[in-house]
């Protein structure tokens, strides 16, 4: 039985393993200073407080928690040299990226839906768009994301489950050598 992954490490050796580690997280850092910056500026200014700069909000943390799967593991894995991540620990991870996305997705589209109605039915816009619509369909979204990520993904989705992936490799790796 398998219980974890070897991770494929860079073979441009420690110089370019350091370059990594210097130059993510500073990406990451900036990202989540930049995102924290809009969450804070659209929660303290009461004139933000529209559906468009409410889902922006959401849409900022969203991408916080996006960012923060993956990027600190492989900083620290690049530093250290680890190269494997357990089954529970690569399942969760793609659990929570497919889950992200999906809301990213979701948030977008809903986000574009309210710019619709605030040019095409101005005068509705009010209606349509109030501050309990606008939570129901963040938790709707929150909640499809769920949904989504949860159900089990075969080859018949287009995504390789991680037993076919695992013996993918090994075939591949057992040609090779």
């Amino acid at each position: 039985m398998v219980t974890e992954f070897l991770l494929l490490s860079s073979p441009d050796g420690w110089d370019m393993s350091f370059l990594y580690f210097t130059v993510f997280p500073m990406t990451y850092l900036g990202t989540l200073l930049g995102n924290l910056l809009i969450v804070t500026v659209t929660t303290a200014d009461k004139h933000l407080d529209t559906p468009m700069y409410f889902f922006i909000r959401n849409l900022s943390i969203l991408d916080m928690c996006y960012i923060s799967i993956t990027v600190p593991n492989a900083c620290v894995n690049s530093l250290t040299g680890n190269r494997a991540i357990s089954v529970a620990g690569c399942g969760t991870q793609v659990f929570l990226v497919i889950f992200c996305a999906c809301v990213e997705l979701l948030f977008l589209t809903i986000m574009a839906w309210d710019r619709y109605v605030a040019i095409c039915q101005p005068l509705q816009y009010p209606l349509i768009m109030n501050p309990q619509i606008s939570v129901r369909m963040t938790l709707a979204t929150l909640v499809s994301g769920l949904l989504y990520a949860g159900v089990p993904k075969g080859t018949h989705s287009g995504c390789l489950s991680a037993s076919q992936t695992w013996s993918l490799s090994s075939s591949v790796m057992s040609s090779l050598c």
